[in-house]
């Protein structure tokens, strides 16, 4: 039900802004529907995808979220491009000769319609899964006890690390049963901390119960260090038999026991996938807009769209590439002045 209004927009905007030209060429108009429906799509589906594979081959823990990781992004991203289409006017290049003016009027039209109507499939479709995945995650978390979901995913990673103990030597496989252990942990720190049971105002009691989660998630991850060192079946079985008493005080509630052997303090864990989305973001935001905004019909006639587009994709490579501030503004300037001129 939730996505209902999702998709009575989209039907609204579809109805208000697409119309597809019958003046022109039959197969140029198809081959201009294929191609703004191709160029929509490649651009609203190749980011998303690209961040998930990265993150499946190069952050293991992130394996398990991997459909949330690719359909969030993909929803996102067909959101904004379906928007950008929504509001733009597009117009044919002003020195078209007016004797074939109508017909590349038709053609840009019938591209832009067809993207619309793309970006507009695909938000609808990704907004109904994203929803879905939404709804799921809330109802379960209603119907749980505050660490069931931890339990749940303790009791996965513990299984699959009994079950394959005989390849301790394997490095494939204990990379593999490190990484199910952070996803553990992840979940601890967000569920320990109970963060739906307490208001806004008590400020304090979700600071304590925030730093207390991030011991026992500490916890967690101390068994990996141990599976790394692991030099025998046996060695892997300790470390079983350890989380399996992880489990049984997660589920009769002991948070006591839970932090009996958790450190006092623990600094904060900033993954290396969250370090790259730190300097990803800013660059990707660069370039999305050097390649976009020049083809606002208001910039595209200007003279100078064509240096700010390469400015812009220049600056957000710059970024990606080096943290040095100082590095980044003499490049930029000197862009600028070669461009701007």
């Amino acid at each position: 039900m939730v996505a209902v209004p999702l998709i009575a927009v989209v039907v609204t905007v579809l109805l208000a802004r697409v119309s597809f030209p019958s003046d022109g060429p039959p197969s140029y108009l198809v081959t201009h529907y294929l191609a703004g429906a191709g160029i929509a799509g490649g651009v609203i589906v190749a980011p998303p995808t690209v961040l998930g594979l990265v993150a499946y081959f190069f952050v293991p823990s992130m394996r398990p979220v991997f459909e949330r990781l690719v359909l969030y992004p993909l929803f996102g991203a067909a959101a904004l491009v379906f928007l950008f289409l929504a509001v733009t006017i597009w117009r044919p290049d002003l020195d078209t000769p007016a004797s074939s003016l109508q017909t590349a009027t038709a053609l840009v039209n019938a591209a832009a319609a067809s993207a619309l109507v793309m970006s507009g499939i695909i938000v609808a479709f990704s907004g109904i899964l994203a929803c879905n995945f939404w709804l799921t995650s809330y109802f379960d978390a209603r119907r749980c006890h505050p660490y069931d979901h931890i339990a749940l995913f303790l009791l996965g990673a513990a299984a699959h690390i009994r079950r394959e103990r005989h390849r301790w030597h394997d490095d494939s496989r204990v990379t593999s049963w490190r990484a199910s252990l952070e996803v553990v942990a992840i979940q601890v720190e967000r569920d320990a901390s109970l963060s739906g049971r307490i208001g806004l105002a008590d400020g304090s009691t979700h600071m304590e119960l925030r730093e207390e989660a991030g011991r026992i998630a500490a916890v967690i991850r101390s068994h990996k260090r141990a599976l790394a060192k692991a030099h025998s079946a046996r060695d892997v079985d300790a470390v079983v038999v350890s989380l399996v008493e992880g489990i049984r005080a997660f589920c009769a509630g002991d948070r006591a026991a839970l932090l009996t052997h958790a450190p006092d303090q623990v600094a904060p864990q900033v993954s290396s996938f969250a370090k790259a989305a730190l300097r990803l973001t800013p660059a990707a935001v660069l370039i999305a807009a050097g390649l976009l905004l020049p083809l606002v019909p208001s910039i595209a006639h200007s003279d100078l769209a064509s240096n700010l587009r390469w400015y812009l994709i220049v600056m957000g490579a710059i970024m990606f590439i080096t943290t040095r501030e100082d590095l980044a503004t003499k490049i930029s300037e000197a862009v600028a002045k070669v461009l701007f001129k």
